[in-house]
């Protein structure tokens, strides 16, 4: 591939109009470069800001290092899970213990009390069946004292 100049030079009729022009380029390159090195002194030394920085980035590092060798950072959903299913059957476990000791108890007291209740129950029926009883023997004996009085007398 062929490249075009960028601009046509100019044919230099003879050699000390070529060297004249020559001179000229050269002096704009070293104008040039004197900028740029004049440039360069300008700028701001960055130097103490870039080893503050560097140093405040290696201590985030080690901070961060830290954070991930806790404990909480090796775990995975799924190893949450587990703990998290694990925990709860314990807990499930425990609550049935409580739940069927607690039925239990409830189960004796219902027990008394309907003996209570069945205790009272004859309780009034012995009071019932004695206090006809008495009526009743009380009446036989009225019968007979009459009937004893009616015969004897």
């Amino acid at each position: 591939m062929t490249q075009k100049p960028a601009r046509a030079a100019k044919a230099p009729t003879d050699a000390a109009a070529a060297f004249e022009d020559l001179r000229r380029e050269i002096s704009l390159q070293r104008t040039a470069i004197e900028g740029l090195t004049s440039a360069k002194d300008k700028l701001p030394d960055y130097s103490p800001t870039l080893r503050d920085m560097e140093t405040r980035l290696g201590q985030l590092e080690k901070h961060v290092e830290s954070i991930n060798e806790r404990p909480a950072m090796q775990l995975t959903p799924l190893t949450i899970a587990t703990e998290m299913h694990e925990a709860l059957m314990t807990f499930r476990a425990d609550d049935r213990k409580i739940l069927v000791e607690a039925c239990d108890t409830l189960a004796r007291t219902l027990g008394r009390v309907e003996g209570m209740m069945k205790q009272k129950r004859s309780t009034h029926e012995q009071d019932w069946w004695v206090t006809w009883a008495g009526t009743g023997g009380l009446l036989l004996g009225a019968f007979l004292t009459l009937v004893g009085v009616a015969v004897w007398g």
